[in-house]
């Protein structure tokens, strides 16, 4: 599973991306357009965790304003 966000307005110009395998959880966010984006992985105890924190995140990041592409 891998889903790509952005969110843009007057100031703000970034985007938002997670990614999810087995355990794993990658995060990767940033300014559009700068290089060296910021990444996080985060490893759950099963997959079933690392899917539910992901989506949380999902939600959080919906409710901020960002569209998903």
């Amino acid at each position: 599973m891998k889903k790509y966000f952005e969110f843009k307005n007057e100031v703000s110009n970034k985007f938002w991306e997670i990614s999810q395998k087995g355990i794993l959880v990658k995060v990767v966010f940033g300014r559009i357009g700068i290089q060296n984006p910021q990444e996080q992985i985060k490893e759950f105890i099963n997959e079933q965790e690392a899917k539910k924190f992901a989506d949380k995140k999902i939600r959080e990041k919906i409710n901020k304003g960002y569209i998903q592409h």
